[in-house]
């Protein structure tokens, strides 16, 4: 961090070679660890820009266009436990009837899960789990084509509040062999930075206990979960410097 005015903080980070800065609020007081997701997005964005750019200087183009949802529609979409808990209060403070339809996506989207005894697998994890074991949960997961519950008209309807898996998760494959990426040859743009990874490390330092990221539909279930260590605040300053050193070690 750098300041660059009495109430503003600048943020830059080398990425492939290239400077990546972002301007924020000097933070103060005490803060959960959801508060830092604004800034974290907005320097994330900035990094795959930088991504996007040597990909295709590299001559291979990103085949992911409006409209393309296939990532939507089976894949777990795994969220951090910071990025959950903003996804539950995002759904809390929806204004009626909208509130009322999204809960009622999830609720169908959990029962399918818990109907396919998939459910325990990611909200009780088994950390002796053989990485074998774990690809087979996937696929299992995948085969049952659980639409995102905010993807509206093939569009997401919280584009500015997506997690950083979707942030990330670009291709530059053909758009049709997302359908199915257990058995296609898809390829995923290299990303520079692990934002996801970042933000557990930070949360297991912070709350002092093993942290583990889940299906972006059962985010509201770990919520209720583990609600109140989520809610606990930390001193910005130290957060900020925390989450930051994550990113870039």
């Amino acid at each position: 961090m750098s300041a660059s005015s009495p109430n503003m903080v600048r943020v830059s980070l080398r990425v492939l070679g290239e400077s990546v800065a972002v301007e924020m609020p000097r933070p103060e007081g005490a803060i959960r660890l959801d508060e830092v997701l604004p800034f974290l997005r907005a320097l994330e964005d900035r990094v795959v820009e930088v991504a996007l750019r040597h990909t295709e200087a590299g001559g291979a183009m990103v085949s992911c266009r409006a409209g393309c949802a296939a990532c939507c529609k089976a894949q777990p979409a795994p969220v951090t436990p910071p990025e959950a808990y903003a996804l539950a209060r995002l759904v809390e403070s929806s204004p009626e009837p909208r509130r009322r339809e999204v809960l009622a996506r999830f609720a169908e989207r959990v029962e399918r899960l818990e109907a396919a005894g998939l459910a325990k697998h990611f909200l009780d994890r088994d950390e002796s789990l053989t990485n074998e074991a774990a690809r087979a949960i996937a696929a299992k997961y995948f085969s049952l084509g659980l639409i995102c519950p905010f993807l509206e008209n093939d569009s997401c309807s919280i584009y500015a509040d997506r997690p950083f898996v979707c942030r990330q998760y670009l291709v530059t494959s053909p758009a049709e062999l997302c359908e199915d990426p257990f058995r296609n040859p898809v390829k995923p743009v290299p990303m520079p930075i692990a934002a996801a990874g970042a933000a557990l490390q930070t949360a297991e330092k912070m709350l002092d206990s093993p942290q583990y990221t889940v299906p972006l539909i059962l985010a509201l279930e770990y919520v209720a979960r583990a609600r109140p260590e989520l809610e606990r605040t930390f001193a910005a300053p130290e957060l900020y410097k925390t989450w930051l050193g994550a990113l870039a070690p």
